[in-house]
């Protein structure tokens, strides 16, 4: 019986800890700086994106990407965890605001990370363009 608890303890901390490193990972990504080619694109600024960025910015994420088979990482699961934070936002806004805050907050930091894709898919293809031209 012993082993059993130790057992069950030991797989939630093992998820707990992936979960807040996957976290990590793309948080980390989400805080990288974003050029002004973002903001020509999708006519969105770098210091004003917003949770409600997040369907525009996948939108003209993958408009960029269409001719290319380009893989972010994380970025289907991202999207996933923008829609659950939508989900609980929605049914925290009468209840207890503060989790509507905090998953508004999650919601803008997805957005943010799906800016930094598109910013770095445009800041490659500009690449390969003046790789080409020369």
């Amino acid at each position: 019986m012993v082993s059993i608890i130790i057992l069950a303890l030991s797989a939630t901390a093992l998820v707990r800890f992936a979960i807040h490193q996957w976290r990590a990972i793309w948080i980390a990504a989400a805080n990288q700086p974003i050029s002004v080619s973002l903001q020509t694109v999708t006519g969105i600024e770098s210091g004003a994106i917003a949770a409600d960025d997040f369907r525009s910015l996948l939108s003209a994420y993958d408009q960029a990407c269409a001719t290319q088979k380009v893989n972010t990482p994380w970025l289907r699961e991202v999207a996933h965890y923008y829609s659950a934070m939508s989900l609980l936002e929605r049914a925290c806004k009468k209840m207890p605001p503060f989790l509507s805050k905090w998953a508004e907050s999650e919601r803008a930091i997805c957005s943010r990370y799906v800016a930094v894709a598109l910013d770095q898919h445009l800041s490659m293809d500009l690449d390969r363009r003046a790789v080409v031209q020369s």
